[in-house]
């Protein structure tokens, strides 16, 4: 009998869009089975709208996926239900290396400054990190 996949914050994951990007987990799985997620996305803050000095900005070596200094696409982070996320919704779902516990914590506050974010992801993050509300 195989044990049951429970997404944790920090896990990351493929399957859930078409440009294939690496998501994160940025919450705890809630009790109705949702859970908040935002993806990786290339850094250029010259050319694209989800970059800017805020943004947060991953480098290689701080994480095994990025290849070139990537960001976080806040602005499309939402929740997903675990099912769904399992299912693959556009891929099928493939595990990544989870976010080290110093790289998660950077990734959620990020999400917190960012003006990109929205509202409800910003609500369950500072759930997360045991904040309540704002």
């Amino acid at each position: 009998m195989s044990t049951p996949i429970v997404l944790r914050p920090g896990d990351t994951f493929w399957g859930i869009d078409r440009q294939h990007h690496l998501w994160i987990a940025l919450t705890p799985l809630a009790p109705d089975g949702s859970i908040f997620v935002a993806n990786f996305t290339s850094h250029y803050p010259s050319v694209k709208a989800s970059c800017d000095e805020r943004c947060t900005v991953v480098n290689p070596g701080e994480h095994p996926y990025p290849r070139r200094p990537s960001c976080i696409y806040y602005r499309g982070s939402h929740a997903e239900t675990q099912r769904e996320i399992l299912q693959g919704i556009e891929r099928p779902f493939r595990r990544g290396e989870p976010l080290s516990p110093q790289l998660l914590r950077r990734v959620q506050r990020g999400a917190l400054d960012s003006p990109r974010a929205p509202d409800d992801v910003k609500d369950a993050v500072r759930a997360a990190l045991g904040q309540g509300a704002p």
